[in-house]
């Protein structure tokens, strides 16, 4: 895996992504709630949008280069400054709301797209993280802090772009949480994710900080 640099030498090039494993114990194990955020955990392709010389990248968790296959994404070039780096879920999107995976997945096995299939399925991004803002890397930032730039990004974009914040999810103790994860198919979600306010956005794979907690297929 990439190890930390000057990924700007590049301008296309995205950070190594941050993996989460799944929870197998009981959430209480995790200590205090107040320490936690949580999320719906979407069923689309993780993707990093990279914005950086004036150009915008897509890339997918793979490391592929996917920008031809999501050329509505083009729209954020000039309207979200450059020097921002957005780690979040390439969804199908109509009506405010999730398509199915199946509509997406069209997209992925097609070098160009034609037009029936960009109405059909149009795609956003649901926005999670920021990896870096103001062409500075926040990585190492808790992710309470990233979680707040992103906000204030996405609360002045525009609607009428295909960018949304990842909405939290507010509870008070674990029991409320385990009740709402019940209800992830309600939301088109396949769970939670569980994320500690203070951990940074580190490389590949670590335990302790993201965890996924999905509910059985």
């Amino acid at each position: 895996l990439m190890e930390a640099e000057d990924f700007t030498s590049d301008l296309s090039r995205p950070y190594p992504f941050f993996l989460s494993h799944a929870l197998e114990d009981a959430p209480h194990e995790l200590g205090a709630p107040s320490e936690w955020s949580a999320e719906w955990k979407w069923d689309g392709i993780r993707g990093q949008l990279i914005l950086r010389g004036g150009e915008c990248f897509v890339w997918s968790r793979g490391e592929e280069l996917v920008s031809n296959r999501f050329p509505e994404l083009q729209q954020f070039s000039g309207e979200i400054p450059d020097g921002t780096v957005i780690d979040g879920e390439i969804l199908a999107w109509q009506n405010e709301s999730p398509l199915s995976f199946n509509l997406l997945q069209k997209r992925i096995s097609r070098k160009t797209v034609p037009k029936a299939l960009l109405q059909s399925a149009p795609v956003i991004l649901y926005a999670y993280d920021i990896l870096e803002w103001q062409g500075k890397d926040v990585r190492d930032q808790p992710f309470q802090h990233r979680r707040a730039l992103l906000e204030d990004l996405c609360a002045n974009t525009p609607l009428t772009l295909p960018l949304r914040l990842s909405p939290s999810v507010s509870f008070q103790d674990w029991c409320e949480l385990t009740d709402l994860r019940a209800t992830s198919r309600d939301q088109r979600a396949e769970g939670l994710m569980l994320k500690n306010l203070s951990s940074p956005y580190l490389v590949g794979r670590r335990k302790g900080h993201w965890w996924k907690w999905k509910l059985d297929p």
